[in-house]
């Protein structure tokens, strides 16, 4: 076991063998990494590496914005995370809630944290009516709404789905695909965009086959350039969701930021997501990522363009859970244009902004990837092209630290009505056993996949998002 060397702080964690929860500490080793340990009575002591430097933890622990609670909360006696729904312990409301609408899907990712299968099982319209009322309700209709699966595309009646949801009055409806029937039917997201979307969240691991192949199990890279280019032409924004694999995708980082500037014209946006540990994990063990490591990776990998200290936590969740900047063209900055070519002529809003300003500046109310956006304008910088990059900490059996699930602002619907922290939705143990069923899954049925299979992967099961 790695020897402490200094100790940070105090929270509570979970045995990823039985999910009980357990008093944790959070602590630097001798070479300046945090690690997170407790003792579980049956299972014994559990570490896990939760950020490469112990100094730029602590600065990101410092950023913390005031909390706004969640308008609706239901009374439960349960612990976290079994007791969600939204609870009277949350802390911070919802920013973005996300509806299942399937669980069918036209790929079989070897890497999937829903492990969606080629199924029936789609929720009925009128029971997705219902969902949005939940979230209407709970959340507020200024809420952002993604839909996603399974992959939702499959469904024929997607467009009236996201009409009905605009109907209710949700001003923001994206939808979380793997891009493939987009690519193919410029027609039928045209049909999506007059039915009321308003951007298109696209699985993009990659600027190379590579990624693809093992990620996803098919070389798409031209599906997902093509399903950009349609993105173009039917005038929606698209926001590049990228999964990060170590040793598969890791060095691909600064290319896709470079792909997105090049095509920050419909690229909205880069969210990038260090895989976590849910579903199905076809491939063999990674290590794991960590949000602060997907920091620094950044600056290795675009030459300076971004660094480190260009990164903000979000402030909509625990600061520790999402972080951000939002690049801007430079002649937008400037008096004078720029000439330079290439992903040189974008900046950092963040570089020049300091933590008061940022703090006095920043807007409870603004979507995840807009808040650097929305501060922009405040200050009356003009932004008709820029890009917003963010870093999404998802946690699982083995990160999980419940202070930063009761900030949790992104959450997800359930059949009965309740809204659950992303982070608690898709936790599993370490053989895949699911906490809370997706829609049309019986308790019984919680584990994905073949139960042997599982039990021969412990520990091996994996997300990518």
């Amino acid at each position: 076991m790695t020897a402490i060397h200094e100790p940070l702080h105090e929270t509570r964690a979970l045995c990823p063998e039985c999910l009980a929860v357990l008093p944790a500490s959070l602590y630097a080793d001798s070479q300046n990494k945090v690690w997170m340990t407790r003792t579980c009575p049956e299972h014994g002591e559990i570490q896990t590496m939760v950020w490469p430097d112990a100094e730029h933890f602590q600065h990101f622990r410092s950023l913390t914005f005031p909390k706004v609670a969640p308008a609706v909360v239901t009374e439960n006696g349960n612990p976290c995370p079994t007791g969600c729904g939204i609870c009277q312990r949350h802390q911070r409301k919802p920013t973005l809630v996300e509806v299942e609408v399937t669980q069918r899907c036209n790929l079989r990712c070897p890497v999937c944290f829903m492990s969606a299968e080629s199924d029936n099982s789609d929720v009925p319209i009128e029971e997705l009516r219902g969902f949005f009322e939940a979230v209407a309700r709970t959340a507020g209709i200024e809420t952002g709404l993604q839909i996603t699966g399974g992959e939702p595309t499959v469904r024929s009646d997607l467009g009236d789905i996201i009409r009905m949801g605009r109907d209710m009055g949700f001003w923001g409806i994206e939808v979380n695909t793997n891009g493939v029937v987009i690519s193919r039917d410029l027609e039928y997201l045209q049909q999506l965009v007059a039915s009321g979307l308003t951007g298109i969240y696209l699985q993009f691991d990659g600027v190379t086959a590579e990624p693809y192949l093992q990620i996803r199990g098919a070389d798409l890279l031209e599906t997902k350039l093509q399903a950009v280019e349609n993105c173009r032409a039917a005038g929606v924004q698209v926001v590049l969701a990228m999964t990060i694999v170590s040793g598969i995708n890791s060095d691909q980082i600064g290319a896709v930021i470079e792909y997105a500037l090049d095509n920050s014209d419909v690229v909205a946006g880069v969210a990038l997501q260090p895989a976590f540990t849910s579903g199905r994990f076809d491939t063999k063990r990674i290590v794991p990522l960590t949000m602060g490591d997907v920091i620094f990776m950044l600056e290795g990998q675009t030459d300076g363009l971004l660094k480190a200290d260009d990164f903000w936590p979000l402030g909509c969740s625990n600061p520790l859970c999402s972080s951000g900047t939002f690049m801007v063209e430079a002649a937008a900055l400037k008096a004078s244009g720029s000439n330079t070519p290439g992903v040189q002529r974008f900046i950092p809003v963040t570089r020049d902004l300091n933590r008061d300003e940022y703090m006095d500046l920043y807007n409870p109310d603004s979507p995840q990837g807009s808040v650097f956006l929305d501060i922009l304008a405040q200050k009356g910088i003009a932004t008709a092209r820029g890009l917003s990059v963010i870093i999404m900490n998802y946690m699982d059996a083995y990160t999980m630290d419940l202070e930063r699930l009761e900030e949790c602002s992104m959450f997800v619907t359930m059949a009965d009505g309740r809204l659950i922290p992303f982070c608690s939705y898709q936790l599993t143990d370490c053989i895949g056993k699911r906490v809370y069923p997706p829609w049309g899954c019986k308790p019984e049925e919680l584990s994905w996949g073949d139960a042997a299979m599982q039990r021969e992967q412990t520990k091996e099961t994996g997300d990518v998002r």
